[in-house]
């Protein structure tokens, strides 16, 4: 069983992962920014509000992993957004971000890809150390 998906735990845990990246480091050394990743709430699997976690992104490393604070969320840069299923899928290693966002399965609600294009290979590799994260999804999609 691993963390709960999105939360304080899974968001440090994150930050580790990310960290633990050469990959990484190398692509987002000038990288300056915040990341926001917000699930979706959804009462049909008992998630009734959504749950978001932040990064604190500058020279290659992750100085911060945490729950988002309402902060967070009003000044990220950068906010993905998916519905619970959606995340499964995307932290499972069967889809693939950037095409989830051009067609509408993800919603990058701030920031745009053209803006994120200089920084895409350390966005995917935010992602795949997202991937590596044990979680426990809502008990609701078992």
């Amino acid at each position: 069983m691993g963390t709960e998906l999105f939360s304080d735990a899974w968001a440090a845990g994150w930050a580790k992962e990310i960290n633990g990246s050469d990959a990484f480091r190398v692509a987002a050394l000038k990288w300056e920014s915040g990341f926001v990743l917000v699930m979706d709430g959804d009462p049909a699997i008992g998630l009734a509000e959504p749950r978001s976690v932040f990064v604190q992104l500058s020279g290659g490393e992750c100085r911060a992993g945490r729950s988002a604070t309402e902060v967070d969320l009003a000044s990220a840069p950068y906010i993905l957004r998916a519905s619970p299923a959606v995340w499964r899928h995307v932290l499972g290693g069967d889809l693939e971000p950037v095409g989830a966002v051009m067609t509408g399965l993800m919603d990058l609600s701030r920031g745009n890809l053209v803006s994120l294009a200089p920084w895409l290979g350390a966005a995917k590799e935010l992602l795949r150390a997202a991937c590596r994260v044990e979680c426990a999804f809502p008990e609701g999609m078992d």
